[in-house]
């Protein structure tokens, strides 16, 4: 079913090239390079936003990921790692149905409906393969937990050590966060329904604790850096430690969008026609038709199993958190109380739990229609059947007073020109119509497959699988207007040749001559390219890019600047040049060169500024300014008429006011990739400026082999002080955490290695 769906990207060479993978890519590119020249695993790159970490802000995790480095050696990474993970995450939902006794066609329908829901489609075709590859785990963790539940032995201690550990590592937090917090519901529902004693729920909750401290353990390498980081990313620096409430709101789920569990183009799909309530969407949560009548079946056949009760109740559970500020008693109540919780956006993205649940629950439908139907349930069936006729006949007689209607209140498009209106609007339509006949020819054959089985036309074991290869069929529908969308629908697919690509991130003459200027110096790409993280992969050091966990300090610069848009702040900064889409008449830039710029959209022709009286990496200010405050720093260098050479603002300096500084030089600077030194003289007591990020937990300074503490200046940058005379500076990373997460991580993975080899044993004795 996978080669069905993206036999493009098995057998054609075809790869996804959206943004969210592309920007990835790139920096992966440099820094795989970097590895291999350095010989250690970077914790820094320099590339975007004038330097960001990597682990700590997850990025360029696969390298930590047990599983990934594992398969790597039979040359499994990359995609086909990724689709490896969504045949394992239909594997868990099979295992996961069988550990309950449901037949094998049941079982193989929950696991291939969660494998399939658009959702996990949708994170690998748009560049999100961390999210597919945690969400793949969580049938797997809700397995082990149930069988530590029923036996407390070793062998199985280790088991769900193992899944929820290497979940964990590999580090979408967010989908792990919500695995653990239903993985606790189902606990609590499984304790108090099966309760004996005081003594053996406490042998329970001891396994499972051991069995999540082991999990944590086994990430160490990469939440110890992440932990440390958050406090200065913008998710977590914000008062109360987390996102920002309407940063973290973003993307919240609507209840009327609901409406796209059952018809997928209800509001537009996604892209230009997209007329819901987020941001901006590129798919439909649809839960398929049959699955959706499956899992009502299932949870009422089921309603005696406590594992039922735990479906259900999360879902409902999930869908009302996904609501977000929409909703907010359930939402304001986790975000403003629940450990860590305030430090995500996008809340519809727990609607994963609901694919989850819907699918199992189809599972034991299935299951229960192989039982056969009573006469409540044909009861129900004729009822169906009589509402489906009379809603077919509705929409013949209405159709053209109910596509009206909804015209009417499709809101605006965000385009120009009334030919382009007309496009999406009618794209809007066509796309609500294809639901509408969807659901009546979907809910035909499946009313009609029920009768042919009260009828006997078919057996049992016939009509379980026509249902699932009906209900599977309906979602790969949906799945394939995600992966190669129509032209009528406004949407373009993502995915691109791989060969393309590779032209893309190779070098071109716009970069071959940046990259022979002479210097240390960052580029500014201007306008639309200010997102593009290509540049990495030419090893230009860039004030822009991509990144959803950017430094707090320099996301509150490029909010007060729209984006740097201020010469003053580029020298500071360090640029050196411009690369800008269209002609630019500015006093303060200079025409250098004219070339073409290879992109994922595209050529586009650039021109490249050198930005006149440029500013050097490291310099000595004469004067400078105390503030209080990243934000007084901020406004205070942003109406400074001064240059950054003559006055900046430092914050917790030990003086007020402003002070004057004696003359220095900087002698001789070597530029590393987590390492910068540098010899400078000083006249006096003065003060280095040095135009690299200030992040304290990461970057430490050190002169003539003594620390020396690192100051913020202009509120994004460094500066230290320095005592007259001749000084050694050296700015090192800090890989404490690092080394000693990895260290963490290792003992883990041995001790429940040495828990599975002694479960094994004491099985094999007692067997």
């Amino acid at each position: 079913m996978v080669a069905a769906l993206l036999y493009q990207v098995l057998f054609f060479g075809m790869v996804p090239s959206s943004p969210d993978s592309t920007g990835p890519m790139a920096t992966s590119m440099a820094l795989d390079a970097l590895r291999e020249s350095s010989g250690i695993y970077p914790l820094w790159q320099p590339w975007s936003f004038s330097g960001m970490p990597t682990v700590e802000a997850f990025t360029y995790l696969n390298g930590l990921y047990y599983p990934g480095i594992a398969l790597s050696l039979f040359h499994i990474d990359g995609l086909l790692l990724q689709l490896l993970h969504l045949v394992f995450a239909a594997m868990g939902g099979y295992v996961l149905l069988r550990f309950f006794r449901l037949r094998h066609m049941a079982a193989f329908l929950g696991g291939a409906a969660f494998m399939l829901n658009p959702y996990l489609v949708t994170m690998f075709v748009y560049g999100h393969g961390s999210q597919l590859m945690s969400a793949a785990y969580m049938p797997w963790v809700f397995w082990a937990g149930l069988r530590l539940l029923d036996s407390r032995k070793m062998y199985d201690i280790a088991l769900l050590a193992l899944f929820a550990g290497l979940q964990l590592q590999r580090a979408h937090v967010q989908i792990a966060y919500y695995t653990w917090m239903f993985l606790c519901l189902l606990m609590v529902i499984n304790v108090v329904v099966r309760y004996t004693n005081l003594r053996e729920t406490a042998g329970k909750l001891a396994a499972v604790s051991l069995s999540l401290v082991l999990a944590v353990a086994l990430a160490a390498a990469v939440y110890m850096p992440a932990l440390a980081y958050t406090p200065f990313s913008v998710r977590g620096a914000s008062a109360g430690g987390g996102a920002a409430y309407g940063y973290a709101t973003m993307w919240s789920m609507h209840p009327t969008e609901l409406l796209t569990f059952l018809l997928p183009g209800f509001f537009g799909f996604g892209g230009i026609a997209y007329w819901g309530h987020m941001p901006f969407t590129d798919f439909a949560n649809y839960a398929g038709l049959i699955i959706l009548l499956l899992a009502l079946g299932g949870g009422w056949a089921g309603r005696r199993e406590p594992f039922v009760w735990f479906l259900v109740s999360s879902m409902l559970f999930a869908l009302l958190l996904s609501f977000g500020s929409f909703w907010s008693p359930l939402y304001d109540l986790f975000y403003h109380f629940a450990p860590f919780f305030s430090r995500f956006r996008v809340p519809s993205m727990v609607l994963i739990v609901v694919s989850l649940d819907l699918s199992l629950l189809a599972g034991f439908g299935l299951h229960a229609l192989g039982k056969g139907l009573d006469k409540g349930a044909i009861r129900i069936l004729k009822g169906g059947s009589l509402a489906l006729a009379l809603f077919i006949v509705f929409l013949l007689l209405f159709e053209p007073s109910i596509e009206s209607w909804f015209r009417s209140v499709f809101p605006l498009p965000n385009v120009e020109g009334v030919q382009l209106v007309r496009l999406v609007e009618d794209a809007r339509w066509d796309q609500l119509k294809g639901s509408l006949q969807g659901f009546v020819l979907g809910s035909a054959l499946f009313c009609g497959l029920l009768w042919l089985s009260i009828r006997q036309v078919f057996s049992d074991r016939v009509t379980l699988l026509f249902v699932a290869a009906l209900a599977l069929g309906d979602i790969l529908l949906v799945d394939r207007q995600i992966v190669d969308p129509s032209r009528d629908s406004l949407r373009s697919s993502q995915l691109q040749a791989e060969t393309v690509l590779d032209k893309v991130f190779s070098d071109g003459d716009v970069t071959d001559f940046l990259k022979n200027e002479p210097g240390i110096f960052r580029i500014y790409p201007a306008g639309g390219l200010f997102g593009e993280n290509r540049f990495a992969a030419a090893g230009l050091e860039s004030v822009g890019g991509y990144h959803p966990a950017k430094i707090a300090r320099y996301d509150a610069l490029l909010k007060r600047t729209a984006n740097l848009a201020d010469t003053g702040v580029l020298r500071m900064l360090n640029v050196g040049y411009v690369i800008a889409p269209s002609p630019l008449d500015h006093p303060e830039l200079e025409g250098v060169y004219e070339g073409t710029l290879r992109l994922v959209r595209g050529r586009q022709d650039v021109w490249v500024y050198r930005l006149r009286d440029p500013v050097p990496r490291a310099w000595f200010a004469l004067g400078a300014t105390a503030s209080e405050s990243v934000e007084q720093s901020l406004s205070g260098m942003l109406q400074s008429s001064s240059g950054p050479a003559e006055m900046v603002f430092v914050e917790d300096g030990g003086w007020e006011g402003q002070r004057s500084f004696a003359r220095g030089e900087v002698l001789a600077i070597d530029k590393g990739p987590e390492r910068l030194s540098m010899n400078v003289s000083s006249e006096g007591d003065a003060l280095l400026v040095v135009s690299e990020v200030f992040y304290p937990q990461g970057w430490k300074a050190s002169m003539d082999g003594s620390p020396v503490r690192v100051y913020p200046v202009n509120g994004v940058i460094r500066g230290v002080l320095v005592p007259e005379g001749e000084h050694h500076i050296v700015f090192s990373y800090d890989r404490t955490f690092f080394e000693s997460g990895r260290r963490y991580s290792l003992a883990a993975a041995l001790l429940i290695v040495m828990l599975f080899a002694g479960g094994t044993l004491l099985r094999r004795k007692a067997s």
